[in-house]
């Protein structure tokens, strides 16, 4: 009986491991397959995953960058940066108010003008050109006096248009229309300058050309030079300004070559009382011939005081000009000097003879200003701390600016009757007073008072004596982007 048991039990152990061995061989065979499942799917999610990295990079290769603030206004650019566009503009408007005599007296308008309306397409091309163009849609004033060379006074115009350059930092080619490298106002943005209009000695710089420059920057940007060859603008010109120059007004033969240096010594050194200061020293010289000369204006007013009314009067020879220039800031004080010299040769014919002199003709400025909010004053303009936004407490940034100037006019010119003292002032003093009010980086309004003097000259309303002194309230509204 005993081994009956035995053995059954044996039986029994022997039939149980045989079933748990199969069992386990299939428990086995099911794992090893769901391994191998999860492993291809792990396989597969790799390869997406690569896929992925692979389909962003190439993403973040070809897709642009698109910005829009208020430095910038609204941009579009490569991500490597070899390509870029940007669009912008400013527009200004102006009001000027003259005192009651010289509305009266000298026929001064007070008037409402849409001043600068204009549009800025600036980019990059292949990583080292770049292009520049600024048409102009508003009140066009400063060009010269010929007829033929003075658009309507909305009409289009072209202010710039450029190409640069910029292989060689220390040495970009420009070509093109743009800004003169020579007055030290005139350079500064239109939308920084502290007044509404530039100072006297404008009148006797040219505003914009045509022409081939070189320039660049030097000694960690301690000295900046450029210089050119150009087709030679008169005095306060701005050079076709979009209409075609009337024949014989330039020999085209006779080109003016403009040089200039600004040298910031100080510049990044541990002087910080001296950090600000700039001095330069700019020139032009060039043959001319014709007819287009210039005629000279007040600043805010832009009211012509002064112009060669005897016939015939014509550049013939050379023409000369320079300008010692300079500025200062330091923290929220800002100062900008220029002095002008001008010399050309004149003609006309009286009597079968010919008569010609070459007036020296000089002009300085003299401009400071200081923001009561306490930003730091710079040559590139003001940007406030807080914008305007009384809800938070933000008023934007003040500035109070003043600036005197004279222009004075050689007297050769009257005592050999190349003008009329009946017609025009030999002398212009003026002084100029401002409020600007930066409500942010894009909007400004600014206020300005002028009253420029005047010596030695008369108009025809006035029966001898001097021009009347003007008075003259200036507001604009500036919008840039």
């Amino acid at each position: 009986m005993k081994k009956l048991i035995r053995i059954l039990a044996v039986a029994v152990v022997l039939v149980n491991t045989l079933i748990s061995k199969t069992v386990w061989a299939d428990d086995t065979s099911s794992l090893e397959q769901r391994l191998d499942n999860l492993e291809q799917q792990v396989a597969i999610l790799k390869r997406q995953i690569e896929n992925n990295k692979q389909d962003a990079a190439d993403k973040a290769v070809t897709t642009p960058i698109i910005t829009a603030n208020s430095k910038d206004g609204f941009s579009i650019k490569s991500p490597d940066g070899n390509y870029s566009l940007k669009i912008g503009g400013y527009v200004q408007t102006e009001a000027r108010e003259f005192g009651a005599n010289n509305k009266e007296e000298q026929d001064e308008n007070s008037e409402i003008l849409a001043r600068r309306v204009r549009l800025i397409i600036q980019g990059t091309v292949a990583r080292d050109f770049d292009f520049y163009v600024q048409p102009e849609f508003g009140y066009n004033d400063n060009y010269s006096t010929v007829t033929s060379a003075t658009p309507a006074t909305y009409a289009p115009a072209l202010q710039d248009a450029w190409i640069d350059w910029k292989y060689f930092p220390e040495a970009t080619v420009k070509a093109g229309k743009f800004k003169t490298p020579f007055d030290l106002e005139n350079l500064q943005d239109t939308r920084y300058t502290p007044f509404v209009e530039l100072g006297l000695a404008s009148n006797l710089s040219p505003q914009r050309d045509l022409g081939v420059q070189v320039g660049g920057s030097l000694w960690n940007n301690k000295i900046t030079y450029a210089g050119g060859i150009f087709d030679g603008a008169a005095d306060h010109e701005n050079a076709y300004g979009g209409s075609g120059t009337a024949s014989g007004n330039y020999d085209s033969n006779n080109k003016s070559g403009t040089g200039r240096i600004f040298v910031t010594p100080f510049k990044d050194t541990g002087i910080e009382l001296l950090q600000g200061l700039g001095v330069g020293y700019a020139a032009t010289y060039g043959k001319q011939k014709g007819t287009d000369l210039p005629s000279y204006v007040t600043s805010n007013g832009q009211a012509p005081f002064f112009s060669y009314t005897t016939s015939g009067v014509s550049a013939a020879g050379p023409q000369y000009r320079e300008e010692p220039q300079a500025y200062y800031y330091y923290k929220s004080l800002g100062v900008l000097a220029e002095a002008v010299e001008s010399q050309e040769q004149l003609q006309y014919t009286s009597g079968g003879h010919v008569i010609r002199t070459s007036p020296d003709n000089k002009a300085f400025d003299l401009t400071g200003t200081y923001i009561l909010t306490g930003e730091d004053a710079s040559y590139n303009g003001v940007t406030p701390r807080h914008d305007f936004d009384p809800s938070t407490g933000g008023w934007g940034a003040f500035e109070l600016a003043g600036r005197y100037g004279e222009l004075k006019i050689d007297h050769s010119v009257f005592d050999d009757g190349f003008a009329s003292l009946n017609t025009s002032a030999s002398e212009a003093r003026a002084w100029t007073t401002g409020i600007n009010w930066y409500l942010n980086r894009n909007v400004k309004l600014a206020f300005d008072y002028e009253q420029p003097r005047f010596r030695r000259g008369a108009i025809p309303s006035v029966n001898g004596g001097n021009r009347k002194t003007e008075n003259l309230f200036t507001g604009l509204a500036q919008l840039s982007f």
